[in-house]
């Protein structure tokens, strides 16, 4: 796309959430940049690290001017310009405030791409994370013409049939030890292929298994090649999982956070359920 006569290029790192392709300007977002250009300006979003944003922005970023626009505690402070705030609920509140800020209007469509931004990080407005602010920005979002109703359909009840299917398999791993205070599951490369789904629409199965009575840590182990397994963690109790995630490389919120293991899946497995079952230990001993 253009503005003001300069080339933007919204770029997401494969495979793309197709779940969202209601969203305005979907079809315009690319995995990397067209062939021959060589972005001097780079705009991070909601990425606490760069390792996150995919090959093809890592190479450009080796000599691009970078800005990082984030609210993960756990940034890196990666960019040549940081602009990080805990405080925000979701990203997009962020960008709503730089709108107003440099005096630009928010139109429907650009309120519609904002509120879900908000509804997606509070978990439907289920999370902790949802503040007083972050209702009112949702309220304005709606007067400017996001649809909630609308949106809330698109994101939460339209999930194709291969995302179910692959949720049951995954679910079907769960281990619930600890008395209850800890519960696993996989999604392997087998589990896709059986489903015939993508490692994308795995993204709800952690939320399902959050959703245990008497939780404190749900571990998500999610295998991507022979040497690199990617986990998803929430926690409800005192353990903070950004923590834990930090000691594997990776970070988040204290409620929701994650990380890349570079072992296979059985060996991760292992290793991230020795410090998981520590750190509840450790945060909440037992009487």
């Amino acid at each position: 796309m253009r503005t003001e006569g300069k080339d933007v290029w919204v770029l997401v790192p494969p495979p793309l959430p197709e779940m969202y392709g209601f969203l305005p300007g979907f079809d315009n977002i690319l995995a990397e940049p067209p062939h021959g250009v060589d972005p001097q300006l780079v705009f991070f979003f909601d990425s606490g690290n760069l390792e996150r944003s995919g090959n093809a922005v890592r190479t450009i970023a080796t000599h691009a001017t970078i800005i990082n626009v984030d609210h993960h505690p756990s940034n890196t402070r990666f960019g040549d310009i940081n602009v990080i705030d805990p405080n925000a609920s979701a990203v997009g509140q962020m960008v709503m405030e730089m709108l107003d800020h440099f005096g630009y209007p928010i139109t429907s469509t650009i309120a519609t791409s904002l509120y879900v931004a908000l509804l997606t990080d509070t978990g439907g407005f289920r999370h902790e994370n949802t503040t007083p602010r972050a209702l009112e920005d949702a309220a304005r979002l709606a007067r400017l013409g996001a649809d909630p109703g609308h949106i809330a359909t698109q994101v939460y009840k339209m999930r194709p049939e291969t995302t179910l299917k692959l949720s049951g398999i995954a679910l079907a791993t769960m281990r619930v030890e600890m008395d209850g205070r800890l519960a696993w599951a996989k999604v392997t490369r087998r589990m896709l292929k059986e489903a015939n789904a993508v490692m994308a629409e795995s993204e709800g199965i952690i939320d399902t298994l959050n959703s245990i009575a008497g939780l404190e840590l749900a571990i998500l182990f999610k295998e991507v090649s022979n040497d690199l397994t990617k986990i998803s963690v929430r926690s409800r109790g005192a353990v903070d999982a950004a923590a834990l995630c930090a000691s594997f490389g990776g970070g988040g919120h204290i409620r929701a956070a994650g990380a890349e293991i570079e072992k296979p899946m059985d060996e991760a497995v292992r290793f991230v359920l020795g410090a998981a079952k520590e750190a509840i230990l450790a945060a909440s001993p037992q009487l």
